[in-house]
């Protein structure tokens, strides 16, 4: 492993788990009301939701129940300083971070160090980035409860494609085959002001796969793509004005279709497509104003939510909406192998207000979890599916 940046940046996030196991029959099974989750290469399925303070929290019965609520505030994480501190709020309270190796007070999940950018899947090991404004931390887990940190993050997005994983900041890049071991990327030279990286992902597209990133802040929005794994960036011969405008945490996505589609949807509702690599890019509208949710290739269609509406796609180009059967409004959204989506309904509900939604109807009809199921607790931006190894929690 390389030396990370700051002496601090190499922990373990190692706190027991203290939530219960879905329930088990008398042979070990699951019980009533719980499937068996189904076999991949001996890996379990789960849902990841990654939050503020450096909250991970998974599921591995289909979104039924989340266990392993872990925080860095909780656990007395080196990157808060080692130090348990209860009872803390995003933008009520103040938080002692590792910032510099020096131990500073912050307003807690205010361009901390704590803030999530993203979990991305590999074949072997998952992913997640935190850090905006202040550098945070790439951490790496093999069964979605248990996080090391491998490298310092600079306020880094991170997907995983074409047998790497790349995690996107503004100049700095870096790559890993394995999640671990991290190597420098190639510049990523945006025009915008040294403003981060606001949406970052990967689609499939000639033999290296293509990943896009979006960076914008201050009034300006640039567009970098990278064909050999975050090597070399390059920016796109033709980009509409109005792609891609409103990226970022509260909606919105990059993703990849069949046949090589690039798509990128903002947040105003703005489809921004692309069948040739991303060299040129066209816009076409959702019919959605807003849209709060991230987005999803089902297979066959790309879906987004926006309030009491989701909008679908086979190519990007054309869009057709379904109003929900549940009025809500969707934020960070995943959905199973299974075809169950989860959600929780906006990405800043926290503490009292948050809740998590569960939808076994293609997403139209959504049920809140029961507090018992899922703890409230600090704000969730992402969630992720994909496999992880079996584990205590998640056998």
């Amino acid at each position: 492993m390389r030396r990370s940046r700051s002496r601090v940046a190499a922990c373990a996030l190692v706190a027991a788990c203290g939530h219960a196991d879905p329930p088990l029959g008398g042979d070990g099974a699951p019980g009533p009301g719980v499937d068996a989750p189904p076999s991949h290469d001996g890996k379990v399925p789960i849902f990841i939701a990654q939050g503020t303070l450096g909250r991970t929290i998974i599921s591995c019965d289909d979104g039924r129940t989340w266990v392993a609520n872990h925080s860095w505030d909780v656990d007395g994480d080196a990157l808060m300083c080692g130090m348990v501190q209860d009872g803390v709020r995003c933008g009520q309270s103040t938080c002692s971070y590792v910032v510099g190796d020096q131990c500073v007070p912050l307003t807690c999940c205010d361009d901390t160090p704590d803030i999530p950018e993203g979990v991305a899947f590999g074949p072997d090991a998952i992913v997640g980035a935190w850090g905006h404004g202040k550098p945070g931390a790439l951490r790496t887990t093999t069964d979605g409860a248990i996080w090391t940190t491998t490298e310092t993050s600079y306020a880094y997005s991170v997907a995983y494609g074409s047998g790497r994983f790349v995690a996107a900041g503004n100049r700095r890049t870096e790559w890993s085959t394995d999640g671990r071991v991290w190597m420098p990327g190639g510049d990523a030279a945006f025009n915008t002001n040294g403003s981060p990286v606001r949406s970052f992902g990967y689609g499939d597209f000639g033999a290296g796969g293509r990943f896009v990133a979006v960076s914008a802040g201050g009034g300006l929005r640039d567009i970098l793509v990278s064909s050999d794994g975050g090597l070399t960036w390059k920016r796109p011969s033709v980009v509409p004005d109005s792609c891609a405008l409103g990226v970022g945490t509260n909606g919105g996505d990059i993703l990849g279709g069949p046949d090589g589609l690039l798509l990128i949807v903002d947040g105003h509702g703005t489809a921004c497509w692309s069948r040739d690599g991303g060299d040129t890019w066209s816009v076409s509208p959702t019919g959605l104003t807003q849209i709060a949710s991230h987005g999803m290739w089902t297979g066959t269609e790309f879906r987004y939510w926006g309030e009491n509406q989701m909008v679908a796609s086979s190519d990007g180009m054309s869009w057709h909406a379904t109003p929900l059967a549940t009025p809500t409004r969707i934020g960070p959204t995943a959905r199973s192998d299974a075809g169950t989506f989860v959600a929780v309904p906006y990405v800043f509900d926290s503490y009292e207000r948050q809740h998590m939604l569960r939808s076994t109807d293609d997403g139209i009809t959504w049920e809140p979890l029961a507090i018992e199921a899922f703890p409230q607790g600090h704000a969730i931006y992402r969630i992720g599916f994909g496999y992880a190894n079996p584990s205590e929690v998640c056998p």
